[in-house]
């Protein structure tokens, strides 16, 4: 039974506790965070000799590196560069409770697209975190190279995929590219193109009519 004695136990264990989804550290912001401060201090050797794919690499703040990508189909993914933040506890869940309930073990960081159309990319969750099969092969303690590289195969494809996988990548891809020439074309169409742009910068008298 799930419940004995007001404790939650686990599957044919009733005295046994349930393992919790996720520990006390799974809230660890960058600046905080072991991992992450030891994966952004090799930002300047990116930045120095960049990947294929890497545009650009810099620290933004203690544990947290920005990666600016450009790979890809020039009619899809390649359409635009994608900023990537690396750092702080990963997601998912405890390797416990995933042992008993299933379930994708938490990744050794975080690595999240900071562009809302990652979220229509293959592999990539509704809040613009890589999933699972992002960190396949990778261990537990990758650098921030293999990171950067891994990211530029979402982008290029990831190979070798099989035939289905690669039909739900091209899908993906194919969706996310449609909405970004949409966007693109309503900037286009826009009377204040600063007000669209992608990182727009909102001015006093915009916001508070004289």
């Amino acid at each position: 039974r799930a419940w004995s004695m007001g404790k939650r136990s686990a599957p044919g264990d009733p005295g046994a506790p349930l393992p919790s989804p996720q520990s006390a550290d799974a809230l660890i912001l960058p600046h905080a965070h072991a991992f992450s401060l030891e994966t952004a201090s090799q930002a300047s050797g990116i930045a120095a000799d960049p990947p294929d794919g890497v545009i650009g690499c810099c620290a933004v703040s203690p544990g947290l590196v920005l990666l600016t990508l450009r790979a890809g189909s020039p009619s899809g993914y390649g359409l635009r560069d994608w900023p990537l933040l690396v750092g702080g506890a990963g997601v998912g869940d405890e390797p416990a409770f995933v042992l008993v309930y299933g379930g994708v073990v938490r990744s050794p960081l975080a690595v999240r697209f900071a562009a809302a159309a990652a979220a229509y990319m293959h592999g990539v969750d509704d809040a613009y975190f890589c999933g699972g099969s992002f960190w396949d092969g990778l261990g537990d303690r990758p650098t921030l190279r293999q990171i950067a590289e891994r990211a530029v195969e979402t982008l290029r494809g990831p190979l070798p995929l099989d035939e289905a996988d690669r039909e739900r990548w091209l899908a993906a891809e194919a969706q996310a590219a449609g909405k970004l020439r949409v966007v693109d074309e309503y900037r286009r169409m826009a009377r204040c193109p600063d007000l669209v742009a992608p990182a727009p910068v909102l001015r006093a008298e915009w916001l508070v009519p004289a």
